[in-house]
C-alpha cells in the first residue's frame, strides 16, 4: 500500500518550483522589511494596550508603585520603538545606494 502510494506520487508530472537565488541587496531589503513589520506590530500592540488600559480598566484613586514603574517602563519602550522605526525607515534608502559607474 505504501509502495503504491509512493509510486503514484513519483509518477505525477509536477515540476518543482525553480530555485530563486536572491542577491545580497534583496536579502538585506527582506530583512529590513521583516524587522520593520515586527517592530510595527510590537508598537501597535503596545499603543492598543495603553489605550485599552486608559479607557476600559478601572483605576484606583492612588496608583500603586509597581504600576507606576510598569507604565514608565512601557512608555520608555514605546519611545524606543518609535525612534527605532523612524530611524529604520529614514536610513533604509541611504545606506544601500549604489555607487554611480565611473568612466
Amino acid at each position: 500500500m505504501v509502495a503504491q502510494f509512493l509510486k503514484r506520487i513519483s509518477s505525477t508530472n509536477v515540476s518543482p518550483r525553480p530555485l530563486v537565488i536572491k542577491t545580497p541587496e534583496q536579502q538585506h531589503a527582506g530583512l529590513i522589511v521583516f524587522v520593520g513589520r515586527l517592530m510595527a506590530i510590537c508598537f501597535s500592540f503596545t499603543v492598543m494596550a495603553f489605550i485599552y488600559g486608559i479607557l476600559f480598566v478601572n483605576q484606583p484613586e492612588k496608583q500603586a508603585p509597581t504600576d507606576a514603574q510598569l507604565i514608565d517602563l512601557l512608555s520608555t519602550l514605546l519611545v524606543f520603538l518609535t525612534g527605532t522605526l523612524s530611524g529604520l525607515v529614514a536610513s533604509n534608502g541611504l545606506k544601500s545606494k549604489s555607487n554611480p559607474p565611473s568612466e
